[in-house]
């Protein structure tokens, strides 16, 4: 055992030194794991005992990992959230997300336009979604607690869309999607005025607080409206994962997504050259959460959506208040993804929306996956998925 384990203080150190960062270099990061963090749970209740928002930055929708805690977040017997905010969803869906929550019996159907009406014309199909809206159901149901859950991004309707050139018009609406969520959210929780408690679910740029660009001039991401008009209400958190970088603008592809990565080369990366994954190993991997603030963590350069044009030294404190590490990155997963909502009505809207969507490329788009047509691709499509291994990084 003793040569075993100083087998593996051996390699690491190999490692280290490989990547071109010493040992006193992690143990700086070490240190503020050791000195600063606390248990996730923790760190997240004492937050919400001095702010009345969290703000969470899953880094990738289809994450596991932050869906399971979120879930144990709510379950806990301290619970204080009243609110949880969801991005995915347009207002337009709350009063089917209402009545499932309201339903004596766990009711699918109910949620079905809730997950069939995404952005992208195919469905939310992530699992992790559905399993956060049936938790919160038990949750209500098994204590005195009533969580309510709150659409709050803007509605597509997919009826009054019936060309590429409308959904491109829709496309062109999203460019105020920040401030509709900010103002939704600021509504729902009273403008912080009855001390109501709430975490707003969300995905990357949503959650930056203070990123500027080249010229000085701040992005106005949802969390900046909260950071410079409700400074001590809320609070932005990140949850370890791959960390997406931008590398250069590229020729858009010809018919625009709405995540907009389309016009950008990227790729992931783990946080400097793997770094904080090293100290995180340090500390055997054990969940941790801890600010940001006037620590090695925290100045670490910035890294995300806004890089190619962003004011110089800007750092991760300046788009987050905290990180929250859950498991290290061999060991996550991309949801499962759910069936259910393939009716045989949807598969038809579907098709609708796929004619839509690759208006003037079929050939192309067919060629692309594979299949002779439509009809053969929705049915691949339209099935269940097992959760699968977050492959983004690959650790040797």
């Amino acid at each position: 055992m003793k040569k075993r384990t100083l087998y593996l203080v051996q390699t690491f150190f190999l490692v280290l030194s490989s990547l071109g960062f010493s040992q006193e270099t992690v143990d700086a990061y070490y240190e503020v794991i050791k000195r600063e963090g606390e248990h996730p749970l923790q760190f997240v209740q004492q937050q919400l005992d001095t702010h009345d928002l969290i703000l969470f930055d899953d880094a990738l929708h289809n994450a596991v990992e932050p869906f399971e805690f979120y879930k144990d977040l709510l379950r806990a017997e301290e619970n204080q959230i009243a609110y949880v905010f969801l991005e995915v969803f347009g207002i337009n869906h709350q009063p089917q997300i209402d009545a499932y929550l309201e339903s004596a019996d766990k009711d699918d159907g109910l949620l079905l336009k809730v997950f069939q009406d995404d952005f992208s014309g195919y469905g939310w199909k992530y699992e992790t979604y559905y399993e956060l809206l049936s938790t919160i159901w038990d949750i209500n149901r098994s204590s005195d607690k009533k969580i309510k859950v709150r659409a709050v991004d803007q509605p597509i309707y997919w009826e009054g869309i019936h060309n590429r050139k409308q959904y491109d018009i829709f496309l062109k609406s999203l460019v105020g999607r920040d401030y509709f969520m900010y103002k939704t959210i600021l509504d729902m929780m009273a403008s912080f005025k009855e001390g109501r408690k709430g975490i707003f679910l969300t995905n990357t740029r949503h959650a930056y607080k203070h990123i500027r660009n080249k010229e000085g001039a701040l992005y106005w991401n949802t969390g900046t409206f909260f950071n410079q008009w409700h400074p001590d209400k809320t609070y932005s958190v990140r949850i370890h994962n791959a960390t997406l970088s931008i590398e250069r603008k590229k020729e858009a592809d010809k018919n625009a997504t709405s995540d907009g990565l389309g016009s950008y080369k990227y790729k992931w990366i783990q946080m400097q050259n793997g770094i904080w994954d090293h100290a995180f190993a340090e500390n055997n991997n054990q969940p941790i959460a801890f600010s940001l603030k006037d620590n090695v963590f925290g100045r670490a350069a910035y890294v995300g959506n806004h890089m190619l044009n962003v004011k110089a030294e800007q750092t991760m404190y300046d788009a987050y208040d905290a990180l929250i590490f859950l498991k290290p990155l061999d060991q996550l997963h991309f949801s499962a993804k759910i069936d259910f909502i393939y009716t045989d009505a949807f598969k038809t809207e579907l098709e609708r929306r796929l004619r839509i969507l690759q208006e003037g490329q079929m050939a192309e788009f067919l060629a692309k996956k594979e299949v002779g047509s439509l009809a053969e691709y929705i049915a691949q499509i339209s099935v269940a998925q097992p959760r699968t291994k977050n492959d983004l990084i690959q650790l040797d």
